[in-house]
Formats: C-alpha cells, structure tokens, sequence
C-alpha cells in the first residue's frame, strides 16, 4: 500500500517509526508499481514527481549528451520520454484501480487526450483547420474529463477488486 504520511506505531508503549528505506521503496513503488490503489492526494503527488523527474532529466540531457552527436540526443529523448510514460502510466492505473476501473481504461484516459491533441497539431500544421479545431476541443475536454474523474472524485469506498482502500 502506498503511504507517504509515515505512522507512528505504539510498540510497548514506545512510538516507532517506519525505516526510510521503506518510505523510498513506497514513493519507487508509486512511480513505478501497477498494483494496489492510490489515492487523490498520492495521485496528484505522484505527477507532480513524475514531472519534476522529467524536468531534471530533460534539464541535464543537453549536458550529458554533449559530444555524442544527434544520436545522444535521440537516445536520451527516448529515455526522458519512455521513464515519463512509465511513471505515467502507473499513477494512473493505480488511481483507475481506486476508481474501480481496470488498466484497459488508461486507453483513454492516458493516451486519447494527448493523441488527439497530436493529430489535432498534425492537421493544423496541414492546414484543415476545422478538423484541427474540432480535435483540440475533444482533446481539452478529454483532459478536463480526466482531471475531474482521477483527480477528484472519490475512489470506492472499502475494498474492491484492486485491493483496500488506500
């Protein structure tokens, strides 16, 4: 179970702590695990890693690409961008699993939204503008929708399929 707020747990009348070793596998297991469920609150912390992973990444990569040629570059694109759909993707299978819904679901909640936004780039730079339009507005409400359902709604209630609460 994911839990960032660490427990002081009575042992003989003594509060005890969780080792830290633990607190980082919780967090490593958050940004990387496809089990269990997660909460809003893990749910927005863990974007906000996510993120702010990518953005360090992204920020050291013309450093340490440096002399590698256009290859380097691809190669850490590749990587900065494959960790960040990892990271991506398990937050919000963990977060569809509070809700109740299967990874299946992450089709359209992870990957609809930035594929039509995508598509709606590709045929705005061709110049369909009204196909470009109409494909920008689903892919904003997609977004909205996304926000909405894994961002504030509640999960269920007590146990479900996924496991406990969290």
């Amino acid at each position: 179970m994911i839990d960032f707020v660490v427990p002081a747990r009575p042992r003989n009348g003594r509060l005890t702590e969780t080792p830290a070793r633990s607190r980082f596998g919780a967090f490593i297991d958050l940004l990387f695990g496809y089990d269990e469920r997660i909460g809003r609150i893990a749910y927005w912390l863990g974007l906000a890693a996510a993120w702010a992973i990518t953005g360090f990444f992204a920020a050291i990569a013309e450093d340490v690409t440096a002399g590698t040629g256009d290859i380097g570059r691809y190669v850490a694109l590749v990587f900065i961008v494959g960790t960040f759909v990892w990271m991506h993707s398990a937050i919000t299978v963990k977060r569809l699993h509070d809700r109740d819904r299967s990874a299946l679901w992450y089709l359209i909640y992870g990957i609809a939204p930035p594929g039509l936004f995508i598509a709606a780039t590709y045929f705005y730079t061709t110049r369909s503008f009204a196909l470009a339009s109409v494909l920008y507005v689903l892919s904003f409400l997609g977004l909205f929708w996304v926000i909405i359902e894994l961002g504030l709604m509640r999960g269920t209630p007590g146990p479900n399929r996924f496991g406990p609460a969290p």
